[in-house]
């Protein structure tokens, strides 16, 4: 009780300044990712600002909420100049706006302790029988959003080990959005097979009273031994507490020396700092997942696109090939209807006398023109009516025509 009269004194006598005085302390903002809205991202981080408040009174400190959408153009625009985030989205952000960490955040586990890496939690209903990660083929799976780093891109990456493509070999892959409840509230009641969620989620519900332990099959929590909280993936850093470059370097410096100075000092306690910063880690395995995950996708969305837009890329191709066969047919001599009556075969004088006919020739004539009596041409002329089941010269010439 004492030590905590002694803290709030502390902060009364180094940290307070009048309120017209902050009006005119030079501003620093801090972007913070408000993943479940505003007012829960300004009261998750209210204990950091306070803190940081008492810490540098030169200074004045701003919470400014971002999203995983609005964070580039708020950093752009020279709207923060720290920013509090997810791993996976300060990757994102570093790629297109210089910036530096300066401090990672430790969390307090279910044991107690504290930890500065995470993971994601793969589970099922315990009823279910889905004990191993390749179960998920043909299942329902829900998880946060696809852009969600602990909530399900940590997993992505242990189920495309595991040879199983979420997007494409389950039945349905839900993002249900925050609160991250949902998940599990899906399994449980059977409207969904498997749930992926941040690591400690569960721990923090079955001490909460909400589930019991048994109630849900825990899947590939051989991945790692090595942390309190059941986990399905490999480990990676917790969110980092990046600044940007054009960042005054004494303020920079002013705020990681607090934050690594706070851990369990009065002050931090006074003001009920949520978390403890270590000294920055590295954060290739960050990196690297999220090289993969982009890849994986820009992929996906290519084959969405050509999927949608198939039957205008058929017509685009199949159009000209279409005109150039009708084109070519124009071109091509047309050929003669053939004769719905056979051919007859004919001697070679036969053929003679009926080319003779078809010109107009009399039987007297073909005969001076051939030097043969007139009979023989008869004879001929006779047969090839026969031949041709002709009744007269004229239907033996449309018949043989």
């Amino acid at each position: 009780m004492l030590r905590g009269w002694i803290a709030i004194l502390m902060i009364a006598l180094v940290g307070f300044t009048p309120a017209k005085a902050q009006d005119t302390l030079p501003t620093a903002r801090i972007g913070v990712l408000a993943y479940l809205g505003y007012e829960d991202a300004l009261a998750r981080w209210h204990g950091l600002k306070t803190y940081l408040d008492a810490s540098l009174p030169r200074y004045r400190f701003e919470l400014v909420p971002v999203t995983l959408a609005s964070a580039s153009t708020q950093i752009a625009s020279g709207q923060v100049d720290f920013v509090l985030t997810n791993p996976g989205h300060f990757v994102d952000l570093s790629a297109k706006h210089a910036m530096s960490v300066i401090a990672s955040r430790s969390v307090q586990q279910s044991d107690g302790s504290y930890a500065g890496d995470f993971g994601s939690l793969i589970f099922a209903r315990a009823d279910t029988g889905i004990t191993a990660l390749t179960d998920a083929s043909g299942k329902t799976v829900a998880a946060i959003d696809k852009m969600a780093f602990g909530g399900f891109q940590t997993a992505w990456r242990e189920f495309e080990n595991a040879g199983l493509n979420l997007f494409t070999d389950t039945a349905e892959l839900v993002f249900v959005g925050f609160p991250m409840d949902e998940v599990v509230a899906r399994v449980a009641t059977g409207r969904a097979d498997i749930g992926i969620v941040r690591s400690g989620l569960i721990e923090r519900l079955i001490a909460d009273g909400h589930y019991k332990a048994t109630d849900f099959t825990y899947l590939n929590t051989s991945a790692t031994y090595a942390h309190p909280n059941r986990i399905s993936t490999r480990l990676y850093p917790e969110w980092p507490f990046a600044v940007l470059a054009g960042v005054d370097p004494e303020l920079r410096d002013s705020v990681a020396l607090a934050l690594l100075s706070a851990k369990s000092s009065p002050r931090a306690e006074a003001s009920r700092l949520r978390y403890i910063w270590t000294a920055p880690v590295a954060y290739h395995a960050v990196q690297e997942l999220n090289d993969a995950y982009t890849r994986r996708i820009e992929a996906l969305s290519l084959v969405q696109k050509i999927w949608r837009s198939w039957p205008l890329l058929v017509g685009t191709l199949l159009l000209p090939l279409l005109l150039l066969a009708a084109m070519l047919r124009l071109r091509r001599p047309a050929s003669r209807t053939p004769s719905a009556t056979p051919q007859p075969d004919l001697t070679n004088r036969e053929r003679e006398i009926l080319g003779l006919i078809a010109e107009g020739f009399s039987s007297k004539e073909i005969a001076r023109k051939l030097g043969i009596s007139p009979k023989t041409v008869e004879f001929h002329r006779a047969n090839l009516l026969k031949k041709y089941e002709a009744r007269s010269s004229s239907q033996l010439i449309a018949l043989a025509s």
